[in-house]
């Protein structure tokens, strides 16, 4: 059996902190559980954000954000925290405002 056929899709789990966003921190087979790890995470000392990926096995180029969780919410668009602590790629509307 081909990869693709066997899994398909797996979905990644990052943490996006204050200087960094990290690499995967978990991947997951299902989305239920991809979800369930971000929004703890979400909630972890020095963690701004969790966000869920979605790949496609095998294909190159193909992710797509699924979900952002900020302190154990999920937020409306999956790269935009609603708070606005968290944007997309980690970056901060109040960094380097002192």
């Amino acid at each position: 059996m081909h990869r693709r056929e066997q899994y398909g899709q797996v979905y990644g789990v990052h943490a996006i902190k204050a200087d960094e966003i990290s690499a995967t921190a978990m991947l997951c087979s299902t989305l239920k559980k991809a979800e369930g790890y971000a929004k703890e995470l979400s909630t972890d000392p020095g963690v701004l954000a969790a966000a869920v990926t979605r790949y496609i096995v095998d294909e190159q180029g193909r992710r797509t954000a699924v979900v952002l969780y900020v302190d154990g919410k999920a937020q409306n668009v999956p790269w935009i925290s609603n708070d606005r602590r968290v944007l997309a790629n980690g970056w901060s509307p109040n960094h380097g405002v002192k």
